[in-house]
C-alpha cells in the first residue's frame, strides 16, 4: 500500500504538451511514413525534450511526475498513430493485381475492406471516410480498439502486481527511461553528462552512417567514382557482415551474421551477461545449429533446395517459414504454461498483490472489465464469421490472460517484450474451419497489458499515479484517433492514397501487397505450422524451463533463448557484444573512478537513442520540408 500520495503529474502544461503532440507531432509521424514508409524519429521523446527546454527556459520546469505523464504518447505513437491510415492500405490490398491473381481479393469481407466495385467510386470521392461503404470496417476497428483498451489496462493491473511486485523484475529499458526522466526533472550534473555524452556519442554515429551522407549525397553523385570511395569508408561502422557463404564450405546450412551497427549494440550496456548469452544462444540455436542439422540431414522442402549460395537472410528467412515459427511457437507456450504447471503459488500471490495495491478497491471490477472485453470480442467474430464460440472464448480469455504474462516476463529480464507468434492463425487452421472470413476477423489476445505494466512499474519508480496514467492514456487515445481519422481525410482531400503525392504508397504498398497476399495462402495451406515440432518444442521448453527454474534458480532463461530466436544472431551477437563491453571494460573502469555503472548504463543507452534519434529527426524534417514544396502554387 502507498504510504505517499503520488504528485499531480496531469497540469495544464502536461496536457498542453500532448494537445501539441497529438495536433502536430502525430501529423508528422503519418505524412513521414506516407512519404518514406519509415517511423518518425524520436516521438514521444522529442515532445518531452521540446517541454523541458521550453519549462526550463520560462523558469519553470516540469516534474517527473509531469514529464512521465508525457510518455503517455508513446504508446499511441507506436500502436495507434497509423490507424486510418490501416484502413485505406487495405482496401489497397484487395484491389492489388497480386491479390486478385493469388485468389485473395474475393474472399474479404466487406467488413474487412470497402468491396472492389467501389474503390473507383472511392478514388473519386473528396472526403473518403464519408463514404457508407466505410461504417462497417471502421465501427469494427473502432469497437475491437476501445475492447483492447480495456483489456489491456486490466491486465496491466495483473501483470505489473505479478512481475513487478511480485517477482520484481529489472524492466531494463523501463527503467533506462524512468532514470532518464527523474535525470532531466532534477537536473543532476553527473547523470546529465552520462546523458549528454550518450548524445553526443549517439549524434556522431548517426551523423556518420545516415545524417551526412543524406546532405552530401547528392553532390557526392556528381564526383564519379569519388562518391562510392567515400560511402565505403563510412559504410563499415554500419553495415552486416555475412559469413554464411564462407561457413558453407565446412558447414553447409550454418548460418552467421555479424553487425557493427552501434543502435544494435547499445541495449547490450543495460543487460547482464548472462541474460545476452541466453538471447545469443537461442539465436545460434535455431539459425546455426538447426539450419546446420536440417541441411546435413537434408529436411529442407522440395521448393527450397539448399545450395551454398545462400545468404544469411535468405537461410533465416526460409529456416522460419518451415520450421523455425513451429520451434518458436512450442517454447512460447511452454514459457507460458511450464510457471503455472510448476509455480502455481506465485501467481496466487499476484493476485494478493493486486489487492493490497492501488487498484485493490477495484479489483473484482478489474477482472470484470477484463472477462467483459474478452467475451464480447469473441462474440463479435462469432456474429461476423459463424466461427465456434467454444473456440473462440477459451483462444482470447486465457490467451489474452497468459500471453500478457509471458510479454511482460519478456520485458522484464530482456529489452522488449515477446508474444507468440501466429497463434491466432494456428488456432483456425487446426479448427478445420472451412469459411475464409474467419481469416481477416480481428481474432484478439489482448497483450497491450505488458505496456501498461511497465508505465505502473515507472510510475513507482518516478512517484506518479498509475490511476492517473490510465486516465491520461484513454485521453490520448481518444484523441489520438480523432487526430489520425482529420488529418487522414485532409491527406486525401489533397490527393488519394494511394498516389505519387504519398511515395511510399506508390513503392512499397504494392511489395507489401504481394507479400500479405502471399502470406495469406501460406498460413491456409499451414506452411507455419507442423505440429510434430511444435509438440516437441514444448516438451524441450518445459524440459528446459524446469532444469533451469528449480536447479539453477534462473527461470528466465527460457525466455532468452526464445528472444534470442526472435532476434536473430546478428541483433543477438550484438547485444552480448554489448553486455561484455559494459560489464567487463566499462564497470570496472567508472568504479575506478568512483561512479556507478548502474547509474551511468541506462543514461547512457539513453543518450545515444535521443541523440542518434535527433539527427533523424532532423533529416525527416529535411524531407517534410522538400517534399512538401509541391503544395505551394508555384
Amino acid at each position: 500500500m502507498e504510504t505517499v500520495t503520488p504528485k499531480k503529474g496531469l497540469t495544464w502544461r502536461s496536457a498542453l504538451a500532448l494537445i501539441f503532440a497529438i495536433g502536430a507531432v502525430q501529423p508528422a509521424m503519418i505524412y513521414y511514413m506516407l512519404l518514406t514508409n519509415e517511423p518518425l524519429g524520436l516521438q514521444a521523446w522529442f515532445v518531452i525534450l521540446l517541454w523541458w527546454w521550453i519549462s526550463r527556459s520560462i523558469g519553470t520546469p516540469l516534474n517527473k511526475q509531469e514529464l512521465f505523464i508525457l510518455l503517455s504518447f508513446q504508446s499511441m505513437a507506436v500502436t495507434y498513430a497509423m490507424s486510418f491510415v490501416t484502413p485505406i492500405q487495405y482496401m489497397y490490398y484487395r484491389v492489388a493485381p497480386t491479390s486478385e491473381a493469388l485468389g485473395v481479393s474475393q474472399y474479404m469481407p466487406d467488413w474487412f475492406a470497402p468491396p472492389s466495385n467501389v474503390v473507383k467510386e472511392l478514388m473519386r470521392t473528396q472526403w473518403v471516410f464519408f463514404h457508407p461503404c466505410w461504417v462497417k470496417p471502421i465501427l469494427v476497428m473502432l469497437t475491437f480498439t476501445f475492447l483492447g483498451i480495456v483489456a489491456d489496462i486490466a491486465m496491466g493491473y495483473f501483470a505489473y502486481s505479478l512481475y513487478s511486485r511480485t517477482e520484481k523484475l529489472t524492466f531494463p529499458a523501463a527503467r533506462a527511461e524512468a532514470q532518464t526522466v527523474i535525470t532531466l526533472a532534477e537536473g543532476d550534473p553527473q547523470y546529465i553528462r552520462y546523458l549528454t555524452i550518450g548524445a553526443f556519442v549517439g549524434m556522431l554515429y548517426n551523423a556518420l552512417v545516415s545524417f551526412v551522407p543524406y546532405i552530401i549525397g547528392p553532390y557526392l553523385s556528381a564526383l564519379g567514382t569519388g562518391g562510392p570511395i567515400i560511402y565505403q569508408q563510412i559504410s563499415p561502422i554500419a553495415q552486416t557482415y555475412d559469413f554464411t557463404t564462407i561457413l558453407a564450405r565446412s558447414l553447409p546450412g550454418a548460418g552467421f551474421a555479424a553487425t557493427l551497427n552501434l543502435l544494435t549494440i547499445a541495449p547490450g550496456l543495460v543487460l547482464p551477461v548472462r541474460t545476452t548469452l541466453g538471447i545469443f544462444i537461442g539465436a545460434l540455436a535455431l539459425y546455426f545449429f538447426g539450419t546446420h542439422i536440417v541441411t546435413i540431414q537434408g529436411w529442407w522442402p522440395a521448393e527450397a533446395t539448399y545450395e551454398t549460395s545462400w545468404t544469411y537472410d535468405l537461410l533465416s528467412t526460409r529456416a522460419l517459414l518451415y520450421f523455425g515459427w513451429s520451434i518458436i511457437i512450442g517454447l512460447s507456450i511452454a514459457a507460458v504454461a511450464a510457471p503455472l504447471i510448476l509455480q502455481p503459488r506465485t501467481f496466487i500471490r499476484s493476485f494478493t498483490a493486486l489487492k493490497l495495491s492501488e487498484a485493490g478497491g477495484s479489483y473484482k471490477l478489474l477482472l470484470l472489465l477484463f472477462l467483459g472485453a474478452c467475451l464480447a470480442s469473441a462474440l463479435i467474430v462469432y456474429f461476423l464469421t459463424g466461427f465456434p464460440l467454444w473456440i473462440l472464448i477459451p483462444f482470447t480469455v486465457l490467451g489474452s490472460f497468459f500471453l500478457s504474462f509471458l510479454s511482460t516476463n519478456a520485458a522484464g529480464v530482456t529489452m522488449t517484450g515477446l508474444d507468440i507468434p501466429y497463434l491466432k492463425e494456428l488456432m483456425i487452421y487446426s479448427s478445420g474451419w472451412p469459411g475464409k472470413a474467419i481469416w481477416f476477423a480481428p481474432v484478439t489476445m489482448y497483450t497491450g497489458g505488458a505496456g501498461i505494466a511497465i508505465r505502473f512499474m515507472q510510475a513507482d519508480l518516478l512517484g506518479a499515479s498509475r490511476s492517473e496514467y490510465v486516465k491520461t492514456y484513454i485521453l490520448v487515445v481518444i484523441g489520438g484517433l480523432l487526430g489520425s481519422f482529420l488529418f487522414v481525410s485532409y491527406l486525401w482531400n489533397i490527393s488519394p492514397i494511394p498516389s505519387g503525392a504519398y511515395p511510399a504508397t506508390i513503392i512499397t504498398w504494392p511489395v507489401t501487397a504481394l507479400e500479405w497476399a502471399r502470406f495469406q495462402i501460406w498460413v491456409w495451406k499451414g506452411y507455419f505450422f507442423r505440429k510434430d515440432v511444435i509438440l516437441w518444442s514444448f516438451v524441450a521448453g518445459t524440459v528446459l524451463y524446469a532444469i533451469t527454474a528449480r536447479v539453477f534458480k534462473m527461470p528466465w532463461i527460457l525466455i532468452t533463448v526464445v528472444t534470442g530466436m526472435t532476434y536473430g544472431i546478428p541483433i543477438a551477437l550484438a547485444q552480448f557484444a554489448g553486455s561484455i563491453i559494459g560489464n567487463y571494460i566499462l564497470k570496472p573502469l567508472l568504479e575506478k573512478l568512483g561512479g556507478s555503472y548502474s547509474d551511468f548504463a541506462g543514461r547512457f543507452w539513453m543518450g545515444i537513442v535521443i541523440g542518434a534519434g535527433f539527427l533523424d529527426l532532423m533529416r525527416a524534417l529535411l524531407i517534410l520540408i522538400s517534399r512538401s514544396m509541391w503544395l505551394l502554387p508555384y
